[in-house]
Order: C-alpha cells, then structure tokens, then sequence
C-alpha cells in the first residue's frame, strides 16, 4: 500500500473534511495524520502538533523587537508559534507518497518536511477557502498576519502538484494569486454525507419551524437572523438556533438579545454525525451572512448542504456562490437584499405548498449535492499522484 499523510492544524476526530480524506483513501492507501486530536482508528498513525496558544508577555516583547527590527525574523517567529515547526520536525515520519496539506498552515509544514526530510512526495493542497483574505476587514490581521500567510504561500508554490477549494470565485482568485493556468484550481464542496434514510417532514400544525446551526463566531454577524425575527408573526413562525459556544461572550450576548423575543429558542448542539437528522425536524434552513470579508462574499458552507440533506428549504441571502445552488436545484430562495427584513420578507412569500416543493426537490436532488461526489474527486486526485 502507497501512504497518503493527511496534515490539518484541526481537531481531526471532528473535522468534516478530515473525516472525509480518510473515508476516501482508507480502503486503498495507509494513512497517517498531523493535526490537534487523534482519529479513533488504530489503523491511523498519528502526529500530533499543539494547539496554539496564548503569546506569553516574553515573548510578545521578543516578536514586538524582531518585527521592528528584521521582518524575515518577526514571520520565523510567528510561524514557529503557529505551526509548531520545531515539535513535528524532530519526530520520526514516515515517508509518504502523496500528502494532503489543509489550508496554508499545513502547505507550509508539507513543504518544511518535504526539505527536511527530502522527500519526493507529491502534494494537494486543499485550500478550502482564500486564506490571504481570511479576515480582510481587519486592520491588525492585514498588518501582521496576512503578510505571514502570503509569504508562506508564495514560497510553497512549486511544492503544489494539485490544487483544490470550496467554489468557483475561490478558484479563480487562486489562479490570479499564484498565477496557474485557468482550471488549474479543482472545486470540492463542503457537501455533507447522504443520508438515504431521510425524507421532507410535513409542516407541523400552524407553525414554519426555522432553523440555523453551526458555530457562534461574532464575525458572522448571528444577531441579524434574530433581528429578522421581529418581521415575522410570533404565532406563526418560530426559529431555532442549535450553536456550538465557539465565542462563549457573544453566544450569551445572542442568547439575552433573544429573549424579548417569543419566538426564538436555543437548543445544544449535537455530534457531527446527528446534524441533518436533528435538522431534519424543521422546516427552513436559514442563513445570512454579510459579504464583509472576501470569503463570506464567496461563502459556500457545510451548512448549506447539511440543509439540503437534512431535506429542508432553504432561505438565505444573496450569497452568491450559496445563491447558486439554491436557484439551480430549486431547493429554496434568496433575498435581494444582505438585510434582516429583506430576509424576512423572502421568508414571508414562501406558503406551506411551496416550501414543501423545496423540501421535496432537496430530498430529490440529496444524492447529487452529496459527498459522494467529492469523495470520488478525492480518489481520483490521490490516484493521478501515485500513478494508481
């Protein structure tokens, strides 16, 4: 068997797109992993590489001397800090023939190890969203993290063999960024597992059950789903919000906005594998998400398939990548307008008999916006490297 090392600075056990690399590859290659939690699998070797934390005061003074003084210094420093580089280079790891570096952080250490080691394994690089941009609104992130990360990128180009991301409009702002040829950038969605054992539910009594999951990021600007809710009749829609706490100040924050409201609820969140079955009772997938950054104007996320799959319609803004989905399938509708009551008036002209065309459409289209796909376009990139 040929070795595929999988390298992602994440929680692997609980990582979507992990989870899916190895459900890919098991079968056929052995598999190793670099990342922040192990895979409950005894047949996965494991790397383990820390968490980043919190910059003690000396060694803040130390990277404050290094960025005032020498920059290339002020990046080694961040990146030893951020990649953990020292750890992982003293272990001993196998010699793989194709890796799978996850965003920019685990292209860089594919491209450490690679020198270090002088291996000739080829690697795809999963981008999965454009990280140069990754918080463009803020005036910090731009001064001293984006420069690290364009860095980093630009010095690992020539170690990529295949390249993929979430959509369409990141594809092509990474052709620009590294100068590939059109088409040299792959698509691979963040579609969710198919789950044939799920159909549409019916509307229950006299009430549309709205429903938003995912993780409590202040960035994403939550409050604005709640907002909508004061544009929709108490007694004739309820929305529920399921969170992960990622931000324990602004998940409470949304929790006391939600308050004076009837309508809204909070409920725990479930493991990856119970998400479009708990969906799965509602109605409406909602989400709405302003395009302040480049990667949510280009937003394509697991949610928007865990919708279709848990045979929902959906209800969003107009997100462009998400919007195409949506419109193509006909699985549900957007606003005009990045607006709570924009949204809410979009929700308002979907009767009962409609929503139900969507839920059905979902249910007919599940199999297609699955990963099923992806997993099959995972196959054949690790085939096309090993020559398999």
């Amino acid at each position: 068997m040929k070795t595929v090392l999988i390298i992602s600075y994440s929680p692997l056990h609980s990582d979507p797109r992990i989870l899916r690399q190895i459900q890919a590859l098991k079968q056929d290659y052995e598999i190793a992993t670099i990342g922040y939690t192990q895979i409950k699998d005894d047949s996965i070797i494991y790397y383990q590489v820390k968490a980043p934390i919190s910059k003690p005061l000396g060694r803040k003074i130390r990277m404050l001397f290094s960025l005032l003084g020498n920059y290339n210094n002020y990046i080694r420093d961040q990146l030893e800090l951020i990649l953990d580089l020292d750890n992982i280079l003293s272990q001993d790891i196998i010699n793989p023939d194709v890796i799978i570096a996850n965003d920019w952080t685990g292209l860089y250490l594919a491209s450490a190890l690679k020198s270090k080691y002088s291996w000739q394994a080829k690697v795809y690089f999963d981008a999965h969203e454009y990280s140069p941009k990754e918080f463009d609104n803020s005036i910090k992130w731009r001064l001293l993290i984006q420069p690290i990360i364009i860095n980093a990128l630009r010095k690992c180009k020539d170690d990529i063999s295949i390249m993929s991301t979430v959509c369409d409009g990141i594809a092509k702002e990474y052709e620009r960024f590294f100068n590939f040829s059109e088409g040299f950038v792959r698509v691979v969605t963040n579609a969710a597992e198919y789950n044939s054992s799920l159909k549409p539910t019916a509307i229950g009594g006299d009430k549309i059950r709205l429903i938003h999951h995912g993780g409590a990021i202040k960035g994403r600007r939550l409050e604005l789903m709640i907002k909508m809710m004061k544009y929709l009749d108490y007694e004739k829609y309820d929305l529920t919000f399921m969170l992960v706490p990622s931000d324990k100040t602004y998940y409470k924050y949304l929790k006391n906005l939600a308050e004076k409201y009837k309508n809204i609820k909070f409920i725990e969140s479930v493991s990856f594998y119970e998400i479009t079955k708990t969906l799965n009772n509602y109605d409406i997938g909602v989400f709405l998400l302003l395009p302040e950054i480049f990667n949510y104007k280009y937003a394509l996320p697991n949610k928007l398939f865990e919708f279709i799959q848990a045979r929902l319609a959906v209800a969003i803004g107009p997100s462009m990548e998400m919007a195409k989905i949506v419109d193509h399938y006909c699985v549900g509708i957007h606003s005009d307008k990045f607006t709570p009551r924009s949204l809410a008036n979009t929700i308002l002209s979907m009767t009962p008999e409609k929503i139900m065309d969507y839920k059905r459409n979902a249910d007919k289209y599940a199999r297609e916006l699955s990963a099923e796909e992806n997993i099959n376009k995972i196959k054949n990139i690790v085939a096309e490297l090993t020559g398999n």
